[in-house]
This record gives structure tokens, sequence and C-alpha cells, in this order.
């Protein structure tokens, strides 16, 4: 039968996060353990290159995938790493000229016909979710058949590039396997948290649902990004007990984009996780409008140790631009209550949104000073492709659209109005402000008395203090 390779596209540690790659995030790439299994319940031979996590270099991550002689090559990338994907593609190529290169993820699925143009060199495109569409794809290799009925793809005919009709939604996802996480390299030595992102060790992440139904501007506004759905309680449950048995995790950071969507669902979780005596914390993150105290009293019991708030900016002119739909005394309150129940807070932040100004900016830092945050994720605001912001960006400022700078973490936007040093200095002096008063340092210190995370804590505050000292 046909093979394929699934790819996580080479990408390093400082290409993904810049000066602060040494305390990044590192975790399993679940959309292509998940399409793995898929394939291989279908009986196809599949096999996964997480480039990034055995830190490959391209050429290396090119032998890697050649030695398991497949006839398709399946390569998923974000808009960050599409460029990289491409050389990929191109050395591939090279070597096996008849290999067929199928190219999906964040960034082909918002841009397909410009990507398809700029990168010849990929065959296919596959836009939205890939499960059916794949095994699809597979078995017009084994039938001969054409591609031109072939739902949810963008593909070469002749020379020119034909979209098809796109693919429904799968509606139930409890229909799909677990994610094939005997295929990825060792959870425990491969992968790592942030020096931020844990409480035991070992630690990986899970997802439990897809897409969001807000309306941020900064967000995908792609329909089927916008389309919530969900796996079932029982089915969820099943994988954490499978991750507890198999891989002995102890700690999970579940990476839903909208976990605590209701009420009853996150209540049904919360009572099954403490009914099922699952020995194991979490952390999640949440909307400040989704959660009340009971529910988070609810949650600590069931192991919740750490929340998440995508807050964004404490200017609430800057949060009705952006429609995220939040109040900041709202906000306030819910980072209360969490404390109150044991729960470590986070709180995401952008800074330069399109229409940041030093007041609104100002208003950030009084914000993050005086609400109760344990966590600061302070990054630059960037415009993704597929999202209402990343259209208009050039109307409100400066913007430099390289495809490989777009990691929240480069100085891509500089609104008009501020420069590039005035920039760099803020976020400096947020961060700094934050993270050096004594109640967050005591934090941290007694995290260097767990042996497990020694290492990981010692690495964060030297890049952290790196961070501080870098000059443009």
């Amino acid at each position: 039968m046909t093979k394929i390779v699934l790819v996580n596209t080479p990408l390093t540690g400082k290409e993904r996060y810049g000066i602060l790659s040494a305390a990044g995030v590192y975790m399993p790439p679940l959309g292509l353990a998940g399409l793995a299994a898929f394939i291989r319940l279908h009986g196809y031979p599949v096999k996964i290159v997480d480039c990034c996590a055995l830190n490959l270099s391209i050429v290396d991550s090119a032998k890697a995938i050649l030695s398991f002689k497949p006839e398709y090559v399946g390569i998923t990338a974000a808009t960050i790493s599409i460029n990289n994907a491409a050389i990929l593609a191109s050395i591939l190529k090279q070597q096996s000229p008849n290999l067929k290169i199928i190219v999906g993820g964040s960034h082909l699925s918002a841009l397909p016909e410009k990507t398809m143009k700029v990168f010849p060199q990929f065959d296919i495109g596959i836009i939205g979710e890939g499960e059916l569409t794949v095994i699809e794809l597979l078995k017009t290799q084994d039938e001969k058949i054409s591609l031109d009925g072939l739902k949810g793809i963008i593909f070469r005919d002749n020379g020119k590039l034909k979209i098809n009709e796109q693919r429904p939604l799968i509606n139930n996802l409890d229909a799909l396997p677990f994610p094939a996480w005997d295929l990825l390299p060792d959870l425990a030595k491969f992968y790592r948290p942030s020096c931020f992102g844990f409480k035991k060790m070992p630690v990986t992440n899970l997802v439990t649902s897809r897409g969001c139904p807000m309306r941020c501007t900064f967000c995908s506004k792609i329909p089927f990004a916008r389309t919530h759905r969900m796996h079932s309680i029982p089915y969820i449950i099943g994988m954490i007990k499978f991750l507890k048995q198999q891989y002995r995790i102890n700690d999970l950071m579940i990476y839903d984009e909208f976990f605590c969507i209701t009420k009853q669902r996150l209540t049904d979780f919360c009572e099954s996780m403490i009914k099922e005596n699952i020995d194991m914390v979490w952390s999640c993150d949440a909307r400040v409008d989704s959660l009340a105290p009971e529910t988070l009293k609810l949650m600590k019991r069931a192991g919740c140790w750490l929340i998440g708030y995508g807050i964004e900016s404490g200017s609430q002119e800057i949060l009705n631009f952006t429609q995220k739909d939040i109040n900041l005394r709202k906000a306030k309150e819910v980072l209360e209550w969490t404390k109150k129940e044991g729960i470590l807070t986070k709180g995401y932040f952008m800074l330069g949104h399109l229409k940041d100004n030093e007041e609104s900016i100002r208003s950030t830092l009084n914000f993050i000073l005086n609400s109760k945050l344990d966590v600061l994720t302070l990054n630059y605001f960037t415009p993704l492709p597929g999202s209402l912001d990343y259209e208009r960006a050039s109307c409100y400022g400066e913007f430099n659209n390289n495809w490989s700078l777009l990691n929240q973490h480069n100085l891509v936007f500089i609104p008009f109005g501020l420069d590039r040093k005035a920039m760099d200095f803020y976020r400096k002096y947020i961060v700094r402000r934050f993270y050096l008063r004594p109640g967050i340092i005591l934090r941290y210190a007694k995290m260097l008395f767990n042996i497990r995370s020694f290492e990981i804590i010692v690495l964060g505050f030297i890049v952290f203090l790196n961070f501080l000292r870098k000059r443009k």
C-alpha cells in the first residue's frame, strides 16, 4: 500500500522564540499524531518525523524522511515555518523526483493560493482538517484516479492551480482514534514545557476540542476555524488514563482554544477526574467571562493548578477595537477568584496592537502590576494570515510581512505614533517590573528545591537576564 511520512517542519528554537529560545515550550505535535493514528487505522503504513523534537537540520530531516522510502510526504507548517517547509520539499524533490509533497497546517489553510504560487515545490495543499482528505488522497494513488473530485485540496493540474470544494468538518470527534503518541519521539525525553508551565514531571499537552467561536480580530476569521466541536468527557478521560498508564504523565497542559466553553462540560470533566481518582495535575486557558467561584473551586479539587487568561491589553479601548468582548473589571475580579481558590494565574498580553499608543501601553502596565497575576506572557502583537488584523495592518502602522519572522517574538509591526526603540523599551520594562518583585522571585526560588525542575528554572532565569540585557 501507499506509504506516507508525516513531518513536523524543521525549525530551530531561535527561529521560533528568538532570544527566548532556551526557555521556550516544546510540546508534541498532536495534529500530526492524530492524523497518523487515523491513517494507520485505515491500514496505510505511516511514520512521523518530528524534526523539531529531534533537532534535525533541513538536510538531515530529508535523509530521515527518505529512509522510509515513502510515496507521499505530508508536511505541516505554520506561517513562521512555511519557508523551511519549502526548502525541505525542494531537497526531497531533488533526491526523489517522483515523490508527492503535501503541505497542510494553519498557513496553507489561511493563504492556499498564494502559498502554492510562491512555493511550486508543493504538489498538493490540504485546506482545513486533514484526516478524511488524506485517506481519500492515498486511495487516489492506489486506484490511479483523478484529484478533481477530492474535497478540501488545492493542487496542480498541467501547471495550473485548482481549488476543489471545501470538505465538511468532522462533527463527531470521538470517531477519531487517540493520537499515535507511539510514533513520536519519547515524550519525557524530547519534549519540555517552559520554566513556568509545569508543576510535576513528566508533562505533556492534550487537545480536547477544535475551533473557537469568538470573533477576536487577531485570530483566524476562516469559518472552519471558528466552528467549535468537542470530544466527549469519557473520550477525554480515556486519553488521560492512557497517558498516565503508558507514559507515566503527571501533568497535563490542555491546549484547547476554548476549553471552558460551557459550565456543564467543565463541571462534567472535573467531576469525572475526581470520581476516577486520577492522580494528575493539569492547567488550561480560559476566558475571564467563562468561570465562576464555584467552578474554580471544583477545578482546584480536580487537579487544576494554573489557568492562563487571554487578556491581551490593559486598555478597554484596545479590547473593544479587537472585538475581544471582555471587560477589564471582570478580568480583575476573576483573577482574584482564581487566586483565592489556590490556582495560579497566568496572563497573556500583546504589546503593539494596531491602535496601541503610549497611553494604552501604560494602561497595560498598570493592569498587570495591579492584578492577581503569577505568570506573565508578554509578546509583540503579530498580524497572522487568516485574521482581520493581518489584512488591515498596513493601515495602522509599519508591517514587515516576512512570513519567517511572524513568531510573536520578532517586532514586525509598529503602530503609527510609536517606534522600534519605544516598543523594545516598553516590553523589557513591563517584564522587568512584573518579575523583579519579591513575591514573584520567592515563588520561583522555591521551585529550585525540586531537582526535576532545577535545570529548567535556572535556564529560564538565564534567558530572562539575557532578555533584559539585550540591546538593539
